[in-house]
């Protein structure tokens, strides 16, 4: 089988002090898969998003990129170059990604120095690009697309796909091997990527006039303004699949963008049309934030020393031949003990027949990150209050984790969410304050030993009218209490008293973050007392445990 190491959204030269330690640990995992694998990695390919920002010096931007290709050919090449594909991204275009003008100058720098084996795609005014059979080798027709091509407009994370340009490019290839799939490498996603549809634009290292601008200002003027998924997918989307399926081949999209790795499979739908697999990849060299809080997300405002949840990096590799792909995502750590340690999960599993992809549903397969805990548990009570009467809930929360056997962890470090002007107060086991947090979120330290307690004040909504008022007008009219599992848990228990009858309406559900998939939970109702309890066996790490309600009509009393 061809092997194909899909790496995106590098954000190289971002300035973040641990990027460095990422990129080190990211070559480290890139052998240590191949090595496990021992097999040879066939092509590479970077599907954009390379700098972090249009606005670095191209020397000094070109020497990271080579830099960083002689790491890749060392680990991977088993002494043999092995060709490479980069196709541009947003913000290798815009600076910082979203603010014009377009600028070119970067991967016209890198083409202008790139070694053979590396080919640099990006320019105009042809957007798509047939990467020549003697190039990779591959029994592939293969296709590099610049979506990142926006000459006008100030503001935009957006792309663009043109079908004049994949005709031309489909034109080119003619009634060549017409047996071999088609894989397509662009940076945009041409269906909205989960977990970060919703979430905002990420502004934690704009100005705040930018971020005040991005979240208070220009939403007002335009719904969702504020949102990623507004400009995110491709312009022109929808038409471009509905070619791809044309060509009558099967094919293949690989992309990067929202740093989250998933899959989608779109059926041609007319005999002799083609089946569309779309496979995206995570970032290969940033750990991406996540928050529970819907309004913010870690789009920046900076008003705590909170360290987010973090997502580990990962990277893809698409194993392919004539009759059958495999697409498998390998996450890595890239802190502490868990720097350069693997966990793989399957994304894609298909056979190949004439232009159809046959999927075989990919296994339950849970990878282990970082330490394994035997159980985490949160009891939360919550009572009306103190502040602010029947719009909002204050909770006591008492925390629990136990270590799996035999296993070791130094310390479990957990993010309060809530409210922004919400406060917590935790304590150990005797009684005794260990913190106060005057604003929300909250970094914690949860005991591996003693059970602890917190205080938090006016964190959850608990009329319509108070999410609206403190999340939006859009906001879902269902108050939220969230578990964040960390580590693979054997078993998870999120248990909620004080909700009386809403509790009739409570709903649950388990999101991945790693993959972005989303589950409906059971949630048990005690017999006899005001107690809900949901409970997950064998829980995911990174992953998190939430209870939903109906919130009070805005005019309760």
């Amino acid at each position: 089988m061809g092997v194909v190491v899909h790496l995106s959204d590098l954000h190289l030269l971002s300035g973040d002090p641990e990027s460095e330690r990422v990129l080190a640990c990211l070559v480290a995992a890139l052998e240590a898969d191949r090595a496990a694998r021992d097999r040879r990695v066939d092509l590479i390919v970077v599907t954009g998003d390379v700098f972090d920002t249009s606005t670095l010096d191209p020397t000094l931007a070109v020497r990271e990129v080579l830099a960083l290709h002689e790491n890749l050919q060392r680990v991977l090449g088993r002494g043999e170059r092995v060709p490479t594909v980069i196709v541009p991204g947003n913000h290798d275009r815009r600076r910082m990604g979203l603010f014009g003008p377009h600028r070119a100058v970067l991967f016209d720098a890198l083409r202008a120095a790139a070694p053979p084996e590396l080919w640099v795609h990006g320019g105009t005014p042809h957007l798509a690009e047939v990467v020549p059979h003697a190039f990779h080798g591959l029994p592939v027709h293969l296709v590099a697309y610049d979506s990142s091509y926006l000459p006008t407009g100030y503001l935009s994370a957006g792309g663009n796909v043109r079908s004049e340009d994949l005709l031309h490019a489909v034109a080119r290839i003619g009634d060549e091997q017409p047996e071999w799939p088609l894989i397509l490498l662009l940076h945009h996603h041409l269906v909205p990527t989960p977990v970060t549809d919703t979430g905002p634009i990420e502004t934690h290292r704009l100005s705040r006039l930018a971020h005040t601008s991005l979240h208070r200002i220009l939403p007002v003027l335009v719904t969702h303004a504020d949102r990623e998924e507004l400009t995110m997918t491709a312009m022109g989307a929808g038409s471009v699949l509905s070619l791809l399926h044309s060509f009558e081949r099967a094919v293949l999209v690989l992309h990067g963008h929202k740093h989250i790795a998933s899959a989608r499979k779109l059926d041609g739908m007319r005999d002799g049309e083609g089946d569309v697999i779309l496979a995206s990849a995570g970032s290969a060299a940033t750990a991406q934030r996540w928050s529970a809080r819907a309004d913010e997300q870690w789009s920046g405002a900076p008003h705590t020393g909170c360290d987010p949840v973090r997502i580990w990096p990962s990277f893809n590799v698409v194993e392919l031949d004539d009759a059958a792909l495999a697409v498998e995502t390998v996450s890595f750590g890239w802190k502490g003990r868990s720097a350069a340690q693997l966990a793989s999960r399957p994304l894609v599993w298909a056979e190949r027949l004439g232009a159809r992809w046959r999927t075989t549903p990919t296994t339950a397969h849970e990878p282990r990150m970082g330490p394994a805990l035997a159980s985490n548990g949160s009891l939360v009570q919550l009572r009306t209050s103190h502040r602010h009467g029947r719009a909002r809930f204050d909770s006591r929360r008492v925390r629990a984790l136990a270590l799996g056997e035999g296993r070791t962890l130094s310390r479990y470090q957990e993010v309060v969410d809530g409210l922004a002007d919400g406060s917590l107060v935790q304590r150990d086991h005797h009684g005794r304050i260990i913190l106060r947090a005057a604003a929300l979120p909250a970094s914690i330290d949860v005991p591996l030993s003693d059970s602890t307690e917190l205080d938090v004040l006016a964190a959850v909504p608990r009329t319509v009218e108070e999410l609206r008022r403190t999340q939006g007008a859009m906001a879902a009219p269902f108050p939220t209490v969230t578990l964040f599992n960390r580590y693979a848990t054997s078993r998870a228990s999120l248990t909620v008293e004080g909700l009386g009858e809403q509790r009739r309406d409570a709903f649950a559900s388990l999101l991945d973050l790693g993959s972005g998939r989303e589950r409906p939970l059971r949630v048990h109702h005690a017999d006899g007392d005001d107690r809900v309890v949901v409970e997950v066996e064998r829980c995911p790490a990174r992953s998190v445990v939430r209870l939903h309600w109906s919130a009070h009509p805005t005019d309760a009393r």
